[in-house]
């Protein structure tokens, strides 16, 4: 664990303020966008004024969570008390809104990366949670004991549409609670949240079994395109403007498929690589032993062991070679 405030003491800060802005990382997954999205909606209802600012539309397959806070008007507040980053650590994250966060009277972030070093005045970063959720889920436990502090009532900040966020949050970081990550504490976790009467059928069905056409066929031109290495110990796939477009297809369709890749017999570790605008942003899965947050690292990326990923400013041939040269030289 790196911090420098506990959970408690984050939330004595944002009790005491009034307006607050949440950040999460570009391109946000469930995790991210799972913990902005729960955080607001409790904030809101402790009577504060709070975004969750992006800078880009969310991704259409996590549309369906709550989203009811996010906007990308970055005068949504000024001059505002508390800027907290979820789900991240670093400005590298969130390049284009840096300024903004900097912006606020006090910095705070809540993570589960490894990776971070300790980012603003006051962070928590525990690499051994599952997801971001969890964390935000004892972050709102640390609220309502504040909120009901020299109370009798029994706070509870923590409604079914909070819950469904950090359960959504929750089951991606985990793979649907397959991955190693996955703890007593995260099913605990969980059984809380689906005790708030979440409909885990419905979100699953909307994150694993509402595939769109478009998604199958560029998940078939990645497949057909990969290139399997090292007596197929490693497996690599890659996508580009061109067979997006060729797929009628969207970046977003290419999500999961680094799962695809990984779950292949005798595969140890995956590498996707996804064209974006001039530069190319790679993510990385091991299945049982090997390292990649250590082979990201070499790219300035970061992440967990078995998760991770960085992004190239390079095109994509230049970039498979250099991806291709740093996973042979970590075997």
């Amino acid at each position: 664990m790196k911090s420098n405030a506990s959970l408690k003491e984050l939330a004595g800060f944002l009790k005491a303020a009034e307006t607050i802005l949440i950040f999460t990382h570009t391109n946000p997954d469930g995790d991210a966008l799972g913990s902005a999205a729960a955080l607001c909606r409790v904030l809101r209802k402790m009577g504060k004024t709070s975004w969750i600012l992006m800078d880009e539309e969310v991704p259409e397959y996590i549309s369906f969570m709550d989203t009811e806070f996010v906007t990308r008007d970055k005068d949504c507040l000024k001059d505002h008390d508390v800027s907290i980053c979820v789900d991240c650590g670093e400005y590298g994250r969130f390049p284009a809104l840096a300024d903004k966060f900097d912006e606020g009277k006090l910095h705070l972030c809540v993570d589960h990366h490894a990776t971070g070093d300790g980012f603003g005045d006051h962070y928590y970063i525990d690499p051994s949670e599952a997801a971001t959720c969890q964390l935000i889920y004892k972050l709102i436990k640390e609220l309502e004991a504040a909120v009901a502090e020299g109370s009798d009532a029994a706070t509870g900040l923590i409604d079914k549409t909070v819950a469904e966020s950090l359960y959504t949050g929750i089951n991606t970081d985990t793979g649907s609670f397959q991955y190693s990550n996955t703890t007593a504490d995260t099913h605990a976790i969980a059984a809380d949240l689906m005790a708030h009467g979440i409909d885990h059928t419905a979100i699953n069905v909307k994150l694993y079994q509402t595939i769109p056409m478009t998604k199958l066929k560029i998940q078939a031109s990645i497949l057909q395109r990969a290139e399997f290495l090292f007596g197929g110990k490693v497996a690599v796939g890659y996508v580009t403007g061109q067979m997006l477009e060729e797929a009628g297809a969207v970046l977003d369709d290419a999500e999961g498929t680094i799962d695809m890749l990984r779950n292949i017999e005798g595969v140890e570790i995956a590498a996707f690589l996804k064209e974006k605008g001039e530069a190319v942003k790679v993510s990385m899965r091991a299945k049982s032993y090997a390292n990649v947050a250590e082979i990201v690292s070499v790219f300035g990326g970061g992440g967990h062991v078995k998760a991770a990923g960085c992004t190239l400013e390079m095109g994509m041939d230049e970039a498979l070679d250099a991806i291709k040269k740093a996973i042979g030289e970590h075997f």
